[in-house]
């Protein structure tokens, strides 16, 4: 699971279309979205790149949380 910080997903409907956009790349992809908080985490096989690469296309832009170990 990845954990990511999307500063411009102020609402549902910015998580629905993080959501679609990822989903649309992997439809088995897991996508849990904070709005409020603004944090995405996402299970998936596609990696932190792609994944990155997919929100910055889909008009948010976001950073990896690091793990903490």
């Amino acid at each position: 699971m990845y954990q990511f910080t999307v500063q411009n997903m102020t609402c549902q409907g910015c998580a629905a279309a993080i959501t679609r956009a990822i989903t649309g790349v992997e439809k088995q992809a897991i996508v849990k979205a904070f709005p409020a908080i603004r944090k995405l985490e996402v299970t998936s096989t596609l990696s932190a790149e792609q994944l990155l690469s997919i929100l910055d296309d889909a008009g948010y832009p976001a950073q990896l949380v690091p793990e903490h170990s």
